[in-house]
């Protein structure tokens, strides 16, 4: 006996045309794996009814299917497959399609019923990706997207385990209906209604951020900020020093944190890298310098640029007298390091990449002609960069040769490496947050529609972290990201 499976597909709204309903001939005939008799709505269908003609074009379809599976697929792209032996005996279906679906959807939710049905073997959905896009994605570059199914019984959502994703679909797998739709993971903020965030740093116990603050604690200069950490999973950032003039770069060790300070013009602020003591949280001024823009360290040393006069500098981790490790730097505001060199882009003021040793010697030009690059990230072979003028994320080896690209994106500014992962932001286009591959050279967007993600932090065993400037004064962020 052929037992009935009725699929009905109806527009949440009469606004919506046949077109975007489905359920035209593809969409309400599907295919019956298995059974040669079920699934042609253009006329009747054995104990089904009939949903041929007018009711046909407006999204209604049904297939018949018994114990040897079928599968439906409406115009749109959505498309139902049911495993032999998934239902023992007779079972309706209904899915209506609905535009509204949850913050992160990049497709249609669909209702599908009735709720809580089960099946004794998954059943596999496919869910159109739909939304609009300001620029197209590279041949080799997907939506971090999955399928997400309401929970039983309530309006909440989780993310379902499978998820192949190409630039048309995610498909899915589920052993129960609900409510469904493709979605992206949503950042979690951590802090919220900062003016500017920008540096980041990260321990084993908090992340760290320099922004200019909140605006219920704005002082008379605009340029003065603070250093906040912050517990992953939590949104309550502390303010670990008093109103500073201009905080920007960030470097943390076991015991302080080390930044860039100071610089205004009007009036008269010197420059200084200073430190912050985490446990007593005393503040201390290491040098006076310049113009400070970029800190790091390792064990024994600190290294920092200098935008002013365009020189890299190294001094011990509890100060002294500065040592030019490198002169005619550019605008060095973003530094990575090895165990044995810094490298750093010079910007706009030089449109190169640069290579020298930390115990000194000849600087090494590794990229020129470049398009304004910023951030910056190594491993042992390559080093990577980010143009804000081209859009382009390159790499080169790090014994000298020709660069490749990695990624084609609109502005890129932020980089963070992390194994075989390279992260970056693109603060135009799709305003994007990726992670790119880099052996089998494929890119998943973390994020879409970041309100000008800057910086990026991939700390080892963490998630993905960045800033959001914000459009607006008082409108930045720092966020985390977790993949499912």
């Amino acid at each position: 006996m052929t037992r009935n499976l009725v699929l009905v597909l109806a527009c949440a709204a009469a606004a919506l045309s046949s077109a975007s309903c489905g359920g035209t001939d593809k969409g309400s005939e599907g295919t019956n794996r298995g059974d040669t008799g079920g699934g042609d709505t253009g006329g009747g269908d054995a104990g089904g009814g009939d949903t041929s003609g007018t009711g046909a074009q407006a999204g209604s379809g049904r297939f018949s299917v018994d114990a040897q599976g079928g599968t439906f697929t409406a115009e749109d792209g959505f498309t139902i497959e049911v495993p032999a032996g998934a239902v023992s005996e007779e079972t309706e279906i209904t899915v209506e399609r609905v535009e509204y679906a949850p913050e992160g959807a990049v497709g249609p939710m669909y209702l599908l019923g009735p709720e809580g049905q089960t099946f004794d073997k998954p059943i596999t959905l496919t869910l159109p990706i739909t939304v609009a896009l300001k620029a197209e994605l590279g041949e080799n570059t997907v939506l971090g997207a999955y399928g997400f199914a309401a929970q039983e019984g309530s309006n909440d959502f989780a993310p379902l385990a499978r998820h192949d994703v190409s630039k048309d679909s995610v498909v899915t797998e589920t052993d129960r209906l609900s409510s469904v739709y493709p979605g992206m993971p949503l950042p979690t903020a951590m802090a919220s209604q900062h003016r500017y965030p920008s540096a980041l740093a990260a321990d084993g116990s908090f992340l760290y951020f320099a922004s200019g603050g909140t605006e219920d604690v704005a002082t008379g200069d605009n340029n003065d900020g603070f250093i906040y950490r912050v517990k992953p999973g939590t949104a309550a950032a502390e303010a670990m020093i008093p109103a500073d003039p201009d905080p920007k770069a960030l470097w943390v060790n076991d015991s302080h944190v080390y930044w860039a300070s100071g610089g205004d013009d009007d009036p008269v602020i010197p420059s200084a890298l200073r430190r912050v003591d985490k446990a007593s949280q005393e503040v201390e001024t290491l040098v006076e310098v310049g113009y400070v823009v970029s800190v790091l360290g390792d064990a024994s040393a600190l290294y920092f640029g200098d935008g002013f006069g365009e020189k890299i500098y190294t001094i011990p981790l509890d100060g002294g007298e500065p040592v030019v490790l490198a002169e005619g730097a550019g605008n060095p505001e973003n530094l990575a390091q090895d165990a044995e060199n810094l490298y750093w882009t010079g910007g706009a003021a030089t449109n190169k990449v640069y290579k020298v040793a930390k115990s000194g010697g000849e600087v090494t030009v590794i990229a020129e002609n470049e398009a304004e690059p910023a951030g910056i990230a190594v491993d042992a072979e390559f080093v990577y960069w980010a143009n804000v003028g081209d859009g382009g994320v390159f790499k080169a080896p790090i014994a000298g040769g020709q660069k490749t690209l990695v990624h084609q994106g609109v502005s890129m500014a932020g980089l963070a490496i992390r194994g075989s992962t390279l992260f970056s932001t693109d603060t135009s286009g799709n305003r994007a947050v990726n992670a790119h591959d880099l052996e089998s050279h494929k890119t998943v967007v973390l994020a879409l529609g970041q309100p000008v993600a800057w910086r990026v932090l991939a700390p080892e065993g963490e998630g993905v972290f960045w800033s959001n400037a914000g459009d607006y004064r008082y409108q930045g962020q720092v966020v985390s990201y977790h993949a499912p």
